[in-house]
């Protein structure tokens, strides 16, 4: 814990970071996990309502989310002590309380106050979660411009968010089943600590003051300049992708887990799976990063779990090989071939120190929000798409046992669906220029700019 190297941070200031995955990972896990399960089967929101709700989620959310981000970037640094852990400090508490308030809903028999408290509580959960995640990613980057010790961080996030998360892998499913009292009063526990661990954050991290001074440009410039980029175009296109998958990934567990049984038994299964596989899969893409380049093992990998989903797809549709057995192997193919996921925010992080290299300036908070503006509307398009699945092949809502259309659409809705659209993004990751001889070049020209704004600041 002594003193820091260049571009390498102390360990209390990881820790301190990392502290923030606890409260994203755990409100982010239980929204994404039990949104769409509770508004569509508890609340009993009609599918048409359910759409519209997603759409209009859609809009707001993409939207704001440049605006909060363009907010970030202008802050007043002398009156406020900074342009992120401010918003993390007031906005926390805010995005705790809205988390909270998904799930106490206004009416169980009025449709119209129903579809109307899920569509108001989804979008504000959203904007608040944008706004503080912004700010929190926003950090990193600043903090270190060196691409190892930012993939060190992240993992560092990505296990302590594991462990904080751990627990409530096996007490949430408990307590959903054990009634709505119960879901309300674990989810008031957890917006609890969420605020604790970000004041953590906020009370051991620090804004480099020599980025204080970057001048920032009006919005309609910072768009446009964003928009400019070849890095960007391609990052984007390949994380509309990855968030589409995720936003029709552990949201409709509900219905992927007839596949092998069916109740918590095959919940908390799955979600063991999901925990120890996916994360020996991040540890091994962190091995690899020293002999390949993240853009290489995300094209690698993404590709090896594609075409090893559609051939376990066809596999299933053989009797021999249609059991619950068989198909957690198919889910374990996936989820393993998962762990390049801990690239794609380092992918975007690369984005802003081009930027800087033109301009000279950070815009963390901009380029985060532009990639939600385009990103965002795939965390409605997934779930449209996966209830349109569900309805088509005649799901039936809180039923345990599911007709044999019903689990074929939930086979094709967990195999075939993610894989195609994953080769989709893969196409666009295939462009993404920054690596190799271009990336390296990059590094060697941010050093130097950190460098000469280090020793203006010390002259000011």
């Amino acid at each position: 814990m002594g003193k820091k190297a260049e571009n390498q941070l102390t360990i209390v200031q990881k820790l301190s970071y990392a502290s923030g995955a606890i409260p994203g990972g755990l409100l982010a896990y239980v929204f994404g996990l039990y949104y769409i399960d509770f508004f569509y089967q508890d609340v009993g929101i009609p599918f048409e309502y359910m759409v519209v709700g997603l759409i209009i989620y859609a809009v707001v959310n993409a939207i704001n989310d440049p605006l909060l981000g363009q907010l970030s970037d202008k802050t007043d640094r002398k009156k406020w002590g900074g342009r992120r852990i401010p918003y993390i400090k007031y906005g926390a508490p805010v995005w705790a309380l809205s988390f909270v308030l998904l799930w106490f809903p206004w009416s169980f028999s009025n449709e119209i106050i129903m579809v109307i408290h899920y569509t108001v509580t989804i979008c504000g959960y959203d904007m608040m979660l944008t706004l503080v995640i912004l700010c929190w990613m926003a950090l990193l980057p600043e903090m270190t411009s060196n691409i190892d010790e930012r993939n060190k961080v992240n993992f560092l996030v990505l296990l302590i968010g594991f462990f904080g998360l751990l627990p409530f892998f096996i007490i949430v499913p408990i307590m959903k089943d054990a009634g709505l009292q119960a879901f309300q009063f674990i989810n008031i526990f957890i917006a609890i600590i969420s605020v604790i661990c970000y004041m953590i954050t906020v009370h051991f991290s620090e804004e480099k003051p020599e980025f204080q001074s970057d001048e920032v440009f009006n919005l309609k410039t910072s768009i446009k300049e964003v928009l400019k980029y070849k890095s960007f175009r391609a990052y984007v296109g390949y994380n509309f992708c990855v968030s589409f998958n995720g936003a029709i990934g552990l949201s409709f567990l509900f219905a992927y887990v007839h596949l092998i049984g069916g109740g918590t038994g095959a919940t908390l299964t799955y979600l063991g799976i999901f925990l120890l596989v996916g994360y020996g899969s991040y540890i091994l893409c962190m091995y690899l990063r020293s002999k390949w380049s993240m853009r290489t093992i995300i094209l690698r990998f993404g590709f090896i779990k594609a075409i090893g989903a559609v051939g376990f797809f066809f596999l299933i549709l053989i009797p021999i090989f249609d059991n619950p057995d068989f198909i957690r192997i198919g889910m374990i193919w996936s989820i393993f071939f998962s762990g390049f996921g801990i690239f794609n925010t380092n992918l975007n992080y690369l984005m802003m120190d081009e930027d800087e290299v033109k301009h000279g300036t950070r815009r963390e908070g901009m380029f985060l929000g532009m990639n939600a503006l385009f990103i965002k509307p795939a965390g409605s398009f997934g779930p449209i798409i996966g209830l349109a699945f569900l309805e088509a092949f005649g799901f039936v809502k809180n039923a345990t046992i599911q007709t044999p259309d019903a689990i074929f659409g939930i086979k094709l809705l967990y195999f075939i669906v993610p894989a195609i659209v994953l080769l989709i993004g893969l196409m666009f990751l295939y462009f993404y220029p920054l690596h190799g001889e271009r990336l390296k070049e990059l590094e060697e020209k941010l050093a130097i700019i950190h460098q000469e704004k280090k020793e203006k600041f010390k002259t000011l």
